[in-house]
């Protein structure tokens, strides 16, 4: 077996470790949150925080498991979406480990894991560009860290969202006791979705303009508005640039504002997942 051969195994291997640590810190997160909430007792609250350590100890290793990974791909992380999505996961496990106590650990967790496990499980199971292909230039580099920056952000807004509308609905059924009291409060959570939201938005906005005007530099044919990735970019920076504005200037808050996060964040994976890339195509 070639050096090339064993290393792309060993990367496989650490790739596939750090998808069943997500897994593992996921389901012990929602276990957490899920399993028997409102019961208060001693014993239930023993088990609650058990889980909850171990969801992070898990989340740890499967951090610790993917910087190697990750480092092993080289500038071909950089130059294919199974790259890009892999780099998100990590930095957005990495992220909610660092920052995640403002919010409550273990309530966002249980929202952002799953983002981590499948950003990894699509970098496992996705075919990346050949390791010799050098990035073009740095600008490329830029792009893509700016991108990748902004999409972390927005996913912490999305999971923001996602737990400020599950404490809605359990404040009007009056069913928020037990653990589920350990949530944050609405204002907290509404303040982290629209900062998330703003620095988000900021560095997608430079990170689409440094794409599009190096894709036109090294590729004079193209055209962005024939990019259907680019269009649909387009369409997710409008929603969320309307729910800041809506927030920011008419002073909307509440349910419906952060719905339009939680669009705006599906738009952004059907942009990244679903749409083709028109620059495939175009001769190099």
């Amino acid at each position: 077996m070639s050096p090339v051969s064993a290393l792309h195994q060993w990367e496989n291997g650490l790739l596939l470790s750090a998808v069943i640590a997500y897994l593992l810190a996921m389901l012990s997160l929602w276990g957490q949150m899920f399993f028997r909430a409102d019961d208060s007792s001693t014993r239930v609250e023993r088990w609650h925080n058990g889980a909850g350590h171990a969801g992070h100890a898990l989340l740890f290793g499967g951090v610790a498991l993917h910087l190697p990974a990750l480092l092993v791909q080289g500038t071909a992380l950089f130059s294919s979406s199974a790259g890009v999505a892999g780099l998100f996961g990590w930095i957005l496990a990495g992220a909610y480990l660092l920052f995640g106590a403002r919010l409550g650990r273990s309530a966002l967790g249980a929202f952002v894991t799953p983002l981590a496990l499948v950003a990894a499980l699509h970098s496992l199971t996705s075919p990346l560009l050949p390791r010799a292909q050098i990035l073009e230039t740095q600008w490329q580099l830029v792009h893509v860290v700016l991108i990748v920056i902004g999409y972390v952000s927005l996913a912490f807004a999305f999971a923001a969202s996602l737990l400020y509308l599950l404490q809605e609905g359990l404040l009007k059924r009056k069913r928020l006791d037990g653990l589920w009291q350990r949530l944050p409060s609405l204002q907290v959570a509404d303040e982290l979705i629209y900062r998330a939201t703003a620095f988000g938005l900021a560095m997608l906005t430079l990170g689409l303009f440094i794409g599009v005007v190096w894709q036109q530099r090294y590729h004079p044919e193209y055209a962005p508005l024939r990019d259907p990735k680019v269009i649909l970019s387009l369409l997710t920076w409008f929603t969320f640039a309307a729910y800041l504005g809506a927030r920011w200037r008419l002073g909307w808050r509440g349910r419906r504002t952060n719905l339009v996060v939680v669009y705006g964040f599906v738009l952004l994976v059907i942009s990244f997942f679903g749409a083709p890339h028109v620059l495939h195509g175009v001769p190099r």
